[in-house]
C-alpha cells in the first residue's frame, strides 16, 4: 500500500517550509516592521499542522524511536519476503531482474510456487500475519500516534492523510484493491475511532 500521505520525512518537510507562511498573498509589511521580524528556528524534534493562528496550529513531540522502529521492522520483514520470492524463482533456473522485465512489458511468465513458499506467503497475509489485516492496521495506527507524539487532536488530519493515501493506492492500481486491502482500510479507520476514545 502507499503511504506516501503519511511519510514522516515528508510530513517534516512540508511543515518546516510552510512554517510562519501566511494564505494571504495580499499582505503588506511595512518596511520598519520588517527590521522588527525574528529568524524562524527550525525544530526538527517537533512538527506544527495548520496555517491559522498560533492557538490553532499546536506543537508536538514526534516520536522518532518508535517512527525508526517501525520502519525498521517494516524493512526487514519486506526484505525477508522478497528473499523468500527471490528464491523460489532463481531455484526455476530464472533471473528475478529477468522476470520482472518482462512482467512489466506485459509479458506471460510462467513461476511455479512450491508448497513451502505458499504456506509462508499465506502466513504472512493471514489475518494476524505480519502483512495481513491486523498487524498491517496496528503498525498504520502506531505510526500515526509516533508521527503526532499521540496528539488526538490531529486523528482527523492523520485520517485524511491515510485515505488520501489509500485512494492514490487505489488510482495506481486501477481504481481497484484485493479484498484484504479494503480490510484492512476498515481495520485501521476503527483503529483511528478507538484512539479517540481513548482516555
Amino acid at each position: 500500500m502507499n503511504t506516501n500521505a503519511i511519510d514522516a520525512n515528508k510530513s517534516l518537510n512540508q511543515a518546516i517550509q510552510t512554517k510562519g507562511v501566511t494564505q494571504n498573498a495580499d499582505v503588506k509589511v511595512e518596511p520598519e516592521a520588517a527590521d522588527k521580524v525574528q529568524p524562524v528556528v527550525q525544530k526538527l524534534d517537533s512538527i506544527e499542522l495548520g496555517t491559522a493562528t498560533s492557538q490553532d496550529i499546536g506543537t508536538y513531540t514526534v516520536d522518532r524511536k518508535k517512527i525508526n522502529e517501525i520502519k525498521q521492522d517494516f524493512a526487514r520483514n519486506t526484505e525477508s519476503f522478497k528473499k523468500m520470492v527471490e528464491t523460489m524463482i532463481e531455484k526455476q533456473g530464472k533471473k528475478v531482474s529477468q522476470v520482472l522485465k518482462d512482467l512489466a512489458e506485459g509479458k506471460d511468465v510462467q513461476i511455479t510456487v512450491d508448497s513451502e513458499t505458499q504456506a509462508a506467503a499465506q502466513e504472512a497475509i493471514s489475518e494476524d500475519g505480519y502483512f495481513g489485516v491486523n498487524k498491517t492496521s496496528e503498525r498504520i495506527i502506531d505510526f500515526a500516534k509516533a508521527l503526532s507524539g499521540g496528539d488526538k487532536s490531529k486523528i482527523e488530519t492523520l485520517r485524511n492523510a491515510f485515505k488520501e493515501g489509500f485512494e492514490s493506492a487505489k488510482e495506481a492500481f486501477g481504481g481497484e484493491l484485493p479484498e484484504i486491502s479494503q480490510q484492512t482500510y476498515d481495520k485501521i479507520m476503527q483503529g483511528f475511532d478507538d484512539w479517540s476514545e481513548e482516555e
